[in-house]
């Protein structure tokens, strides 16, 4: 079953314009995002998906592949439906532009998820990570989970949820951690669909979820490293040096 990583990056971002081409540790972030990609062994194709030509000629000047797609689409998930006309494939996989560190073996779970479910009626698949030290993030940043008991996530929040009590020490807390996984089928109706809840929470998959497409949630381990603004960079370049340790 054919499945191709799709990187969106766009050049204006709200918080931190041209922050795909912005410098971690010396590299630019959509090159690190690219090269964490072709190491995913589930993943037949890593393509990065732009409405920019700064962003594009970078690309095809370093030798990332790339392609143009439609400026209308406003977020992630409409790119990669745009980009679901040029390239063939059975999955699509999300992987955010903007998360620099993103561990291969989670993009490999969250395929691996996809693809253990769609028998079951699954048409995409979230990579979800567990901190209990989250607090809440004041520049609402985060995306907060709510999971079932058969690991369906029930919904998704800039708020902490479930609400948390400090006398409830025990309470597990999730967070999406970016990495998404859709059938070609479902992703290709994603702008047709309408959700007020995901305009009220700015979270794509909440558009899933107010239409009754299930989500399967796929368990990684995964650092916040997410770039939303510049103030961002020193504290991922802190991570990425750990990790070289």
């Amino acid at each position: 079953m054919k499945s191709v990583i799709i990187i969106p990056s766009r050049w204006k971002s709200s918080r931190f314009e041209g922050k795909s081409l912005a410098l971690i540790d010396g590299v630019p972030m959509i090159q690190r995002v690219y090269e964490r990609a072709i190491k995913s062994k589930e993943a037949d194709d890593v393509i990065i998906a732009t409405d920019d030509k700064r962003i594009f000629n970078f690309c095809k000047k370093n030798k990332l592949k790339v392609i143009i797609t439609s400026k209308n689409a406003k977020n992630g998930a409409e790119r990669i439906s745009f980009a679901t006309r040029k390239i063939d494939s059975k999955i699509f996989v999300n992987v955010q532009g903007d998360c620099p560190l993103t561990n291969p073996k989670s993009i490999d779970k969250v395929i691996f998820c996809l693809k253990n479910n769609i028998s079951k009626g699954y048409h995409v698949s979230a990579g979800c990570a567990t901190d209990n030290n989250l607090k809440q993030d004041k520049r609402n940043s985060l995306g907060f989970v709510v999971i079932s008991k058969s690991d369906d996530i029930i919904y998704t929040s800039r708020s902490i949820i479930p609400f948390y009590k400090r006398n409830h020490k025990k309470v597990k807390m999730f967070r999406t951690v970016g990495l998404f996984a859709y059938t070609k089928e479902i992703i290709k109706k994603f702008p047709l669909l309408k959700s007020d809840l995901e305009k009220y929470e700015d979270l794509e998959i909440l558009r899933f979820l107010e239409n009754n497409i299930k989500v399967k949630c796929a368990h990684v381990k995964e650092e916040i490293s997410d770039v939303n603004y510049k103030s961002d960079i020193k504290r991922v370049e802190n991570l990425l040096r750990k990790t070289k340790k």
